[in-house]
């Protein structure tokens, strides 16, 4: 990391944060003057599938229903209008990012109901859905380098040139306090739905990956409820974990993988968002892209909810350990819901297999009249639903006389997979299955 890079996540100071009481009246303010007035608040409501599948009371915080999609628009909505009304009479306020897209539709959001100009720059792999959805909203968008660090080195640059104001994306005091109104708005609705006290909330658990929203839903949870915060990181992006073992910002090892979780693909986490974290947070988790996936997947199916990767990561946690969360009243973010479209079909595909919902399968059929039929009646009867078919003489590895047929199935689920594999061996096929 370059040492403009790092002292972005090194030297930023905290007005306070010794006392969680002072710093909620802050967020109360801003969410009464700002944030409410710029936008409805996002949904809360109970989950009949995660709660019955943890044993707890699971409840979830739809920010994915925000405009923009994400909480990132808080913070944004907070920062810069701090930053107006401290620039009042000196013209058109003038504000930069660096995104890999939520934090960049944020601003472009706020900005353009704020009067300002905006500025995004953006690593050229950002998703084409939010690349899009940022410039409608009327940003100028720049794409530099490969990776958010660059995006960043490059929007750093540009603010010295043009005296514009860099807004990052999580190491910054405002933006804190505006993602902390997602936790209080939740606590909030929680109490009203219930008709109950909302300190009795035991987890609040939300993706990481640079920290803002972490460290901000902490500040509420510590000053207004016995419970506390999940932070789930992506097992790759896992800088605070790191931190809170070695008692110090750790960045991730290198080299960096490829992740469904775009958003939270953070190197290190910033070091204003270590400090509060350290004082508030106790539970960290890691969540593989096979689990979030899963949750994906879930969401789709069991709540007719989209999500993101890093949106989805809080539900992976949920799918990775039910038993942590049995008995827990639980309020859970669904951070944001910008996936491309091409990526989630891949997802939902990716999804049916990990949760055996579908089998392929190669079968070695007798190259005959009537062969074909042998084998999809044996299918049917078991009640696999034929995907798609591959009747292979040219490039077979069985012997003349017999041909090699591969098989896309839609199953139930594991069992279902077992005893079709099963039947299939009994009935002289020879299944070998495929990944």
């Amino acid at each position: 990391m370059s040492p403009e890079f790092l002292k972005l996540l090194n030297l930023v100071e905290a007005k306070t944060f010794e006392n969680p009481a002072e710093l909620m009246g802050e967020i109360r303010q801003a969410y009464q003057n700002i944030i409410r007035s710029f936008m409805l608040p996002s949904p809360l409501r109970r989950s009949q599938w995660l709660s019955q599948l943890t044993g707890g009371d699971i409840w979830l915080k739809l920010e994915s229903l925000n405009p923009n999609g994400s909480f990132k628009v808080r913070g944004a909505l907070n920062a810069i209008y701090n930053l107006k009304a401290k620039s009042k009479g000196k013209g058109k306020l003038k504000v930069c990012a660096a995104s890999a897209g939520n934090h960049a539709q944020g601003i472009a959001f706020a900005a353009k109901n704020l009067d300002c100009e905006a500025h995004i720059f953006l690593p050229k792999t950002a998703p084409l859905v939010k690349r899009d959805a940022t410039e409608k909203l009327g940003a100028i968008i720049y794409l530099e380098g490969m990776n958010l660090e660059e995006a960043t080195e490059a929007a750093l640059e540009f603010s010295k040139k043009e005296h514009a104001h860099f807004i990052h994306a999580y190491n910054n005091y405002d933006i804190i306090l505006g993602q902390a109104t997602c936790a209080l708005e939740a606590l909030e609705q929680y109490a009203e739905a219930t008709s109950s006290s909302y300190g009795d909330i035991d987890y609040f658990v939300c993706s990481v990956g640079g920290g803002g929203l972490a460290a901000g839903a902490s500040i509420v949870l510590k000053a207004g409820t016995k419970g506390n915060i999940v932070g789930v990181e992506q097992e790759f992006y896992n800088s605070a974990v790191k931190s809170f073992q070695n008692k110090i910002q750790t960045p991730i090892d290198k080299p960096a993988h490829a992740t469904i979780a775009d958003g939270i693909a953070v190197g290190l986490i910033g070091n204003l968002n270590y400090n509060y974290m350290t004082r508030f947070v106790q539970n960290f988790s890691v969540v593989s892209d096979d689990y979030i996936v899963q949750a994906i997947l879930g969401l789709c199916e069991q709540e007719r909810l989209l999500a993101e990767g890093a949106g989805a990561a809080a539900i992976a946690d949920l799918l990775k350990r039910p038993d942590f969360y049995a008995g827990k009243k639980v309020i859970a973010c669904i951070s944001g819901g910008n996936i491309d479209p091409q990526l989630l079909t891949r997802v939902i595909t990716r999804g049916l297999n990990i949760t055996d919902r579908v089998l392929r399968v190669s079968v070695c059929v007798s190259d005959r009249p009537g062969g074909l039929k042998k084998l999809l009646e044996c299918v049917a009867a078991l009640e696999g639903n034929v995907l798609d078919l591959i009747h292979d003489r040219t490039y077979s590895e069985v012997s003349v006389g017999d041909v090699d047929v591969e098989l896309s199935l839609e199953t139930r689920n594991s069992e279902h997979q077992y005893l079709l594999l099963e039947k299939l061996e009994e009935a002289g096929f020879k299944p070998r299955r495929r990944h």
